[in-house]
């Protein structure tokens, strides 16, 4: 009875400041179950006040009282605590539109605060109608389309509001997927300038990091990873010049590690889900792909594992880790194609380790294949005798704890290794090398040998006499002090692993031509370096003499 006199004479009153003022006052004055039974005419009211005032701050008002009384009131009642008669959201959804209707001059940036009170509404109330929310977001493009509005430039008043209401239910659901639900977000999203659609995705990517959602099949894989597109590949608007590299760096990495929530525990569906991986982030361009192709072939490593794990149950396992290596070499192929070296080289040696454990059919060629794509790499393409000298230091580490090779193609890996090392540009370089690759033909194991080490004492010695040869040649005494005391530790590993062509009398030799040269040295901190690491080695050796009792080759006739 008291309401409808009161609206009429706020409306017939024509002062925009004293209607806005008195509607609060309604908003505040009366409870909240009275307003529930009284929303059509109240918002109708709202639809008739005069063009000055500021409608959507009445609306919001009540809505948020609304919404907070909700989470309030006895949920038994119905839709958290608002009685079941009371249709709140539809209601609010229909007077909201008419306002927009009727107020033709209220700003795109209010039309959106609305809608983002709408949408609070509807997760309050209604926490699991997602329809309600799609609904809101619906109504939304069909605003902009009938404004005409197809571009919404970053940092303008209307696109904080927007990226505020692509927001909340982000918030809210704290799943991905649940977002994905939402027919008429990607849409959305479209109308934001490339920027503004940039700033949306990564707070997406974040939010799956941040609560570990993972996303388990292709066909959600391919609609996410179409919806992140303005960070995964070049856009049409994108403007030109060069983004901030830390920036991009850090958007980059944010995608490389939501590649390892791209998980199935299906492993028929894993496969698919990185094929679509691949297809989307292939396409990104090659300063995005260092980032994010590496995790993709890691994560099909690990799908070759399971599928192992799974031979007992699945016949086709054999062909499966085949296609996957396969896979795998396309994509760091890729990688070479845009320009880069090392990261494909450590990628094929990693590949390589991975097929080793493998014993599937064909797995020893499949892994000589990746071991030579890593040696064309690292002869073709790196050049710099820093990077030289650790690639084929990683090159050697591989091989040696690999045991899948028979000796016709573990030989030629061999000496291909010893090969690299003694052709290194610098003498330091070739020295440490060659002693690397001693190791080989010690601890490195083929089917040749039964999966054992080699010990082939011979060899060893050969690579170590040839370390200090190249050592002998160099020029720089404290460069050479340095090798010797580093071939020194190679010498004693072998002697206390046995090696019987190593002997203590070339232990005495190595140390003796270190004493002499070491006072010779200019005194500086590299120096101190040197002394330390002779100290520390002689130590040991003290060590190994005062307790005979520990095992290990006797030390008889050293000098110290």
């Amino acid at each position: 009875m008291v309401l409808p006199g009161i609206l009429e004479q706020v409306v017939s009153c024509r002062d925009a400041i004293a209607q806005e003022y008195l509607m609060e006052c309604i908003i505040q004055v009366f409870p909240d179950e009275f307003h529930l039974q009284t929303l059509h005419p109240f918002l109708k009211s709202c639809a008739e006040l005069q063009t000055g005032v500021n409608v959507k701050n009445i609306i919001i008002s009540l809505n948020d009282r609304l919404a907070t009384y909700s989470q309030r009131a006895d949920t038994s009642v119905g839709a958290g605590g608002i009685p079941s008669d009371v249709r709140l959201f539809d209601i609010f959804s229909d007077q909201v539109a008419t306002i927009i209707q009727k107020q033709n001059d209220m700003p795109p940036e209010d039309i959106v605060s609305l809608q983002v009170s709408l949408i609070n509404l509807a997760h309050k109330c209604y926490p699991d109608r997602v329809d309600y929310v799609d609904k809101v977001l619906l109504t939304t493009v069909q605003i902009f389309q009938k404004l005409n509005i197809e571009r919404i430039e970053y940092n303008s008043a209307v696109s904080r509001e927007l990226t505020r209401l692509m927001k909340i239910p982000v918030d809210n659901y704290n799943n991905l997927l649940t977002v994905l639900q939402l027919q008429h977000y990607a849409p959305l999203l479209d109308l934001f300038d490339y920027q503004g659609r940039k700033n949306v995705a990564a707070y997406l990517v974040t939010n799956a990091l941040d609560n570990e959602t993972l996303v388990p099949t292709q066909e959600q894989v391919d609609a996410v990873l179409t919806m992140l597109s303005s960070l995964i590949q070049d856009q049409a608007d994108q403007p030109p010049g060069e983004e901030d590299p830390e920036d991009f760096a850090e958007e980059q990495g944010l995608l490389g590690r939501f590649i390892h929530h791209l998980r199935s525990e299906i492993p028929d569906q894993q496969y698919l889900i990185l094929s679509t991986a691949r297809k989307h982030f292939g396409a990104g361009g090659n300063c995005r792909i260092k980032y994010t192709l590496p995790p993709i072939v890691f994560q099909a490593y690990q799908l070759a594992f399971k599928y192992r794990a799974l031979r007992n149950e699945d016949e086709m396992w054999e062909k499966k880790c085949q296609k996957i290596f396969q896979f795998c070499h396309q994509t760091i192929t890729a990688l070479i194609k845009a320009e880069l070296a090392e990261l494909p080289l450590r990628l094929f040696l990693q590949g390589a380790v991975a097929v080793g454990l493998m014993e599937f059919e064909n797995h020893e060629t499949v892994a000589y294949e990746f071991m030579s794509q890593a040696f064309s790499l690292y002869e073709d393409e790196i050049s710099d005798s820093k990077a030289q000298l650790a690639a084929i230091t990683l090159i050697v580490a591989t091989f040696e704890q690999m045991s899948c090779f028979s000796e016709e193609n573990h030989e030629p890996l061999r000496t291909q290794c010893a090969l690299a090392a003694s052709k290194l540009l610098k003498k330091p370089d070739q020295c440490r090398g060659v002693a690397t690759c001693s190791h080989l033909f010690w601890s490195g194991k083929s089917i040749a040998t039964g999966g054992k080490e080699m010990h082939d004492g011979k060899r060893v010695l050969e690579c170590l006499k040839k370390g200090v040869r190249i050592g002998n040649q160099c020029m720089d005494p404290s460069v050479q002090v340095q090798l010797f005391v580093e071939l020194l530790n190679h010498y004693i590993y072998f002697y206390e692993k046995d090696n019987d062509q190593v002997t203590v009398q070339m232990l005495n030799q190595l140390i003796g031509k270190i004493r002499e040269e070491l006072p010779n040295l200019e005194a500086n901190e590299e120096t101190e370096q040197i002394n330390k690491h002779f100290t520390n080695t002689l130590e040991h050796l003290r060590n190994r003499i005062e307790s005979p009792e520990s095992e290990g080759p006797s030390y008889e006739g050293l000098i110290l």
